[in-house]
């Protein structure tokens, strides 16, 4: 899977599932999209069922967009 795609991914499930805009862009912060901890604990299970690499809230937090939630899911993924 490339980066390119995987972002795809990610930012449809967002958009379609957590109600961010359809203008997202991968470098938009989580906080700008109002997504609290809640949140983004439901954002990490998500990743960790699609993907099958454990995403906690706290790295989602910590990465702060789709970019760099991206880069963390393809290194994860390779270290697997």
């Amino acid at each position: 899977m490339t980066s390119d795609s995987l972002t795809r991914e990610v930012l449809d499930l967002l958009t379609s599932e957590y109600e961010a805009p359809a203008d997202t862009s991968p470098d938009t912060d989580f906080e700008r999209l109002g997504f609290d901890s809640l949140i983004l604990v439901e954002v990490g299970v998500d990743l960790t069922k699609r993907y099958g690499v454990e995403i906690g809230d706290d790295e989602l937090r910590t990465a702060g967009n789709v970019t760099r939630t991206v880069e963390l899911l393809l290194s994860k993924r390779a270290s697997a």
